[in-house]
């Protein structure tokens, strides 16, 4: 493949990426959720010295103790030219147990374009902040002015909704993020048909968040004799069949054909794919994607929380079940009541419906903008005769909050040919997640070559 590096043509800033990404994970910058974990100051002290001496514009926000992100700017030449913010988050999920390597190590293991950087957070997204930030170092420190501004953030806390990172910048420091448009995570996934890459990935949008508590009431007794006893937890349980068996509608919009077209699939499962009353017995021709192909075509409802009973030897008296809801756009909070009434059916009466969390609406960019077209054309580099493939996100991120302002953000990077999408689900916040060295140096040549043509 054109451009793909060799152990000979590793350059500057694939070596500084590769470094920066090392210290990153070692920072281990781990959110659990609660408002003192994460410790972002010290991937932002990193990042800051990363910075020294190159002339741009650093400021630092910390909403709570150690929650600290970084924002560095690059004026342009000109004042009334365009903008664009490279969004990268320095937090990482909590590695859990059975590495093969350190989880924050950092280690190289393999020789070659074909080594990979090991650690929690290598894909989740740190490869590409430590691309964006040596990509905009480069520019700043190239002689070459942009004629646009160039911003990088390394935010806290996009592991845990961006509330202490993207989200409190955006209510309190807009002016820090003022821009025209976002490359963040993710994207950037070839899609090869008989091993020839014939797409690239770009996330131009993400489904949303609409979390529901159901309260189950039952009446407690005696353990002892439960025949004919009113027990909550057997309703919820009974309420979680139902949900799980009333499958909701398949809706097929203008990006999932554009996915399927590349798929290596014949044509009549591509045919099935795209069909809403076929889609659902044709997902496992799709093997390990099936789940990712259910995401974007479905909202889907997923219980993940049971708790219920007080007491072994007590008929449980209440019970509540939290379901994960993912939205597609267009989907209401009323869509989703009414789906759930309708999947509980006889039991809707007994059961009662919540919010849980925030409400989030699905999101979604243009293909019209300066920015996509440049984001297209950094595909056609790294792969000629590839095109940019748009989808949506089946999760949510940070991009999310600068739609809603009506700013366009895509997720962008550039994996090498080896990477399918199933095995970037696979590793992400899972064990022995590691990107590879190729990985890296498409994605911040690709990047630096994004930010010059838009703002050039």
């Amino acid at each position: 493949m054109d451009g793909l590096m060799t152990a000979e043509t590793q350059d500057d800033l694939t070596t500084q990426t590769i470094e920066l990404l090392r210290e990153l994970i070692r920072n281990a910058c781990v959110s659990d959720g609660s408002a003192d974990s994460g410790g972002e100051a010290r991937s932002a002290a990193t990042l800051q010295r990363f910075f020294e001496g190159s002339g741009v514009r650093i400021e630092l926000v910390e909403p709570h103790p150690g929650r600290v992100s970084l924002i560095a700017t690059l004026p342009g030449t000109d004042p009334e030219g365009p903008s664009l913010l490279l969004l990268g988050h320095t937090d990482v999920v909590p590695a859990g147990r059975g590495w093969t390597h350190d989880p924050f190590g950092g280690d190289v293991v393999g020789e070659g374009p074909d080594a990979e950087v090991w650690g929690r957070g290598a894909l989740d997204m740190l490869h590409l902040t430590a691309s964006y930030a040596v990509a905009l170092r480069a520019i700043a420190t190239s002689g070459v002015p942009l004629r646009g501004r160039l911003v990088f953030a390394g935010v806290a806390d996009e592991e845990s909704g961006g509330v202490l990172g993207a989200q409190w910048i955006l209510a309190n420091r807009p002016d820090l993020v003022n821009v025209d448009g976002v490359i963040s995570e993710t994207g950037g996934i070839p899609l090869a048909v008989d091993g020839q890459v014939r797409g690239v990935t770009v996330t131009v949008g993400e489904k949303g968040m609409s979390g529901r508590r159901l309260r189950v009431a039952g009446h407690p007794r005696h353990a002892s004799t439960p025949w004919g006893a009113d027990n909550a937890v057997i309703t919820a349980a009974s309420a979680i069949t139902r949900i799980g068996e009333h499958a909701a509608t398949a809706q097929i919009d203008d990006l999932w054909p554009q996915y399927v077209a590349v798929l290596d699939v014949p044509d009549d499962v591509k045919a099935a794919l795209v069909d809403p009353e076929l889609i659902d017995a044709a997902l496992p021709q799709l093997g390990p994607i099936a789940g990712l192909a259910h995401a974007v075509t479905h909202t889907t409802y997923s219980p993940d929380i049971v708790r219920g009973g007080d007491k072994l030897n007590v008929v449980p008296q209440s019970a509540h079940v939290d379901l994960d809801i993912r939205t597609l756009p267009g989907v209401s909070a009323a869509d989703v009541d009414e789906h759930l009434r309708a999947a509980l059916g006889p039991l809707a009466s007994r059961v009662t419906i919540e919010p849980l969390g925030s409400e989030s609406p699905a999101s979604r960019s243009p293909l019209d903008t300066p920015l996509y077209g440049a984001l297209c054309d950094a595909v056609a580099a790294a792969y000629p005769g590839a095109h940019a493939v748009p989808v949506i996100a089946p999760g949510a991120a940070d991009s999310r909050y600068f739609r809603q302002r009506g700013i366009p953000a895509y997720g962008f990077g550039m994996f090498s040919p080896r990477w399918r999408h199933s095995d970037f689900r696979h590793l992400v916040h899972s064990v022995d997640e590691r990107v590879d060295l190729a990985t890296i140096d498409l994605a911040v040549h690709a990047i630096e070559r994004v930010a010059r043509q838009v703002l050039g």
